[in-house]
This record gives C-alpha cells, sequence and structure tokens, in this order.
C-alpha cells in the first residue's frame, strides 16, 4: 500500500498505466508485477507492506480487505483521497510511527496499528464505496477459499481439478469465477504465489537457484528458470544481481 503524499507518479501494474498524485493511496497485490515512475519532484510517499496474515489480523472486515486482494475485470487500485487527505495523512503518519515503536508483550501496539489502518480503509470506503470488489454470489465463497488453500500449499503439488470437485464447481467454472474476482487462473494464481516467494528468497538468503526453486514448489530448476524468466523477464540469477545491485546503490 502507498500513499502520496507530494509529487506525481505513473505506477505501472501488470502492464497497465496509472497516473497518482498527493491524496493518491494505491493498492499493490504481491503477486502483481509493479514498478513506478516519478514525474514530478520532490516526491514523498507512505509505504506498508502486510501478509495476508497480517490483513486477517488488523482488518477482520472482509470488504475492508477487499482492495488488497480482489482484483476483478476494470479494477483500478488508484484511490483518490485528497477531499480528506490531512486525515488520510495523519493515519500513515500514525502507522508508521507505530511500526517503528518496539513490540508491547500485552499487543496493544498491533491493536492501534488495526484501528489506524481501519479508519484509512474507512476513509477510502466512504468515498469510493462502489469500488471496493466484494463478491455477492455464494459461489464466489468457493473462490476465496481455495484462493486461501493454494496461499497455504503453493510449494505442494496441487490439483485444480480435485479442488474444483470438493466445492462441486466444474474446472472450467472455477477458472472463470476466478479470473472474475482474482484477475487470473487458479494455475496462475499458483505460479504467481510461488514466483512471489521465490524473489523474496533470492534477495533475502544465499540459497542456490536449484535449492529455491526447490522450496518454491517447482519440479525443478530448469523448469523454475522458465516461469520465472516468462513472469519477471529475467532469470533469478539475473533478478538477484540486479536488486542486490539497486540496495547496494541505496
Amino acid at each position: 500500500m502507498i500513499y502520496v503524499e507530494a509529487g506525481a507518479i505513473e505506477i505501472h501494474i501488470q502492464e497497465k498505466n496509472y497516473p497518482a498524485g498527493p491524496g493518491s493511496l494505491i493498492f499493490l497485490n504481491k503477486l502483481e508485477e509493479h514498478s513506478l515512475t516519478v514525474h514530478s519532484e520532490p516526491y514523498r510517499r507512505y509505504f506498508a507492506q502486510f501478509s495476508p496474515e497480517d490483513l486477517e489480523h488488523l482488518l477482520p472486515e472482509p470488504k475492508l480487505r477487499a482492495v488488497f486482494i480482489n482484483r476483478p475485470d476494470g479494477f483500478c487500485p488508484v484511490f483518490d483521497l485528497s477531499p480528506v487527505s490531512e486525515q488520510a495523512q495523519m493515519l500513515c503518519a500514525g502507522l508508521l510511527a507505530e511500526y517503528r515503536t518496539p513490540a508491547s508483550p500485552d499487543k496493544m501496539g498491533r491493536l492501534y496499528s488495526s484501528a489506524l489502518l481501519t479508519q484509512l480503509l474507512i476513509l477510502c470506503y466512504r468515498l469510493h464505496g462502489a469500488l471496493f470488489p466484494l463478491p455477492k454470489r455464494p459461489v464466489n465463497h468457493a473462490v476465496f477459499e481455495i484462493r486461501r488453500y493454494i496461499e497455504r500449499h503453493f510449494t505442494e503439488e496441487i490439483n485444480i481439478s480435485a479442488l474444483a470437485q470438493e466445492y462441486f464447481l466444474s474446472p472450467c467454472y472455477l477458472s472463470h469465477c476466478f479470473r472474475e474476482w482474482i484477475g487470473c487462473s487458479p494455475k496462475q494464481y499458483v505460479m504467481r504465489n510461488r514466483i512471489s516467494s521465490a524473489k523474496e528468497l533470492l534477495l533475502h538468503t544465499a540459497l542456490t537457484v536449484t535449492e529455491v526453486a526447490q522450496r518454491c514448489g517447482f519440479s525443478d530448476a530448469n523448469n523454475f528458470i522458465r516461469s520465472f524468466k516468462q513472469e519477471c523477464r529475467a532469470t533469478p540469477g539475473q533478478y538477484r544481481r540486479r536488486l542486490t545491485a539497486e540496495q547496494s546503490i541505496e
């Protein structure tokens, strides 16, 4: 999640471009390839990253979590909060301050962070409630249960047809519903989770490419390299060297 305090940027997500300026709140999914271009300086922003488990604890209301996860056709990840920019900035500053505060044994800090994030999302919802993509058809409950299963078991071999049968859906219909709300097929979602996990391991560990492939559920290193290059336009080795070089420059 990015809140733009100052400057003008263009964010590139899954081959689409979105302009954003002061007061823009941007929701990114870790499985989406994204980058940004700064068009106007000075550029200042608040940035927060949450795991799926964090979101479930910090935002117990599914409707508010929807903008982080669901990607139906036509979804725009940039929300204009300029009418309430002062409130939004104060909440973002509060989240940052709380993040920098040592965790307390009584977990009051986590509760406070939940309150701040909930307020920020409610501000967003009150301005753009129609853009919060929560499904209404009961069948889509199965989609989100299967999505959750994939997120927890993507390192294992997953049989999509068997999962569909568990919820009395045909694989074809499951794929249709999955694309409608998640923005990709179940097989693509498995792959995106594996690639996302591989990126973290490549950047933060010294594991070999073969070891990363094994940990992320790929059958062999060649399959991993081919899939990674198709998704990221670079081999795992090239990706690791590029990110390591960028971090050393910073």
